[in-house]
């Protein structure tokens, strides 16, 4: 990562978001499906970090071995079925408050406002949801040229106090989900990108 230059260091963060928010923002399809393998293939020839590396040798045997409808299935009985055993909750506040829209909003909201971010109307997913969150910080990593210093320390802030905390509850929850097996994987390679940004973010 030290050799690449600010450009391209940027893009590769952007791609690594655009890759992770494709696997929890929607129910998959045969297209997405032939894109993770495609990405995954690549990944697995590099060598990234060890959280990283192992999320991705993981999702390349699970990419292999499990059929779409079982991707698919697990999505819905994981993320969509109300009624499901299986239902993850998606939000920081659930996790450390216990609860949907929790003071983990509130504290969220007010980072929000010091970063001069505004949600869209048209956006339908909490603030601090796993997919809103990764959608900040790719904003953020768009505009490091503009302010480097003063995004750079709302990027640490946005990791550290946010997005890492989920990632811890979100991958217990996995662990424990005895029907998380594809998704367990997706928040291995999340967690592995957390890692990433806190050792790019560190002093």
């Amino acid at each position: 990562m030290n050799e690449m230059t600010d450009i391209e260091l940027v893009r590769v963060r952007r791609r690594f978001l655009d890759i992770i928010k494709s696997f929890f923002i929607e129910e998959p399809d045969a297209e997405r499906l032939s894109r993770w393998r495609g990405i995954i293939t690549a990944l697995a020839r590099e060598r990234i970090n060890p959280l990283m590396d192992n999320a991705v040798r993981k999702l390349n045997s699970l990419l292999s071995d499990m059929k779409f409808d079982e991707i698919k299935d697990e999505y819905y009985e994981l993320f969509i079925n109300p009624f499901s055993e299986y239902q993850t909750k998606m939000t920081l506040s659930y996790y450390m408050n216990g609860h949907d829209l929790g003071q983990s909003l509130v504290n969220f909201r007010g980072f929000l406002m010091e970063a001069d971010l505004v949600k869209k109307d048209a956006v339908d997913e909490s603030e601090d949801s796993l997919v809103f969150m990764l959608d900040v910080l790719a904003t953020l990593i768009k505009e490091e040229n503009e302010s480097p210093e003063k995004i750079r320390v709302k990027e640490s802030e946005l990791v550290s106090g946010y997005l890492d905390p989920f990632t811890v509850h979100l991958s217990r929850a996995m662990k424990e989900n005895e029907k998380a097996r594809f998704y367990e994987a997706c928040t291995m390679f999340l967690a592995g990108y957390v890692d990433l940004e806190k050792g790019l973010i560190a002093p």
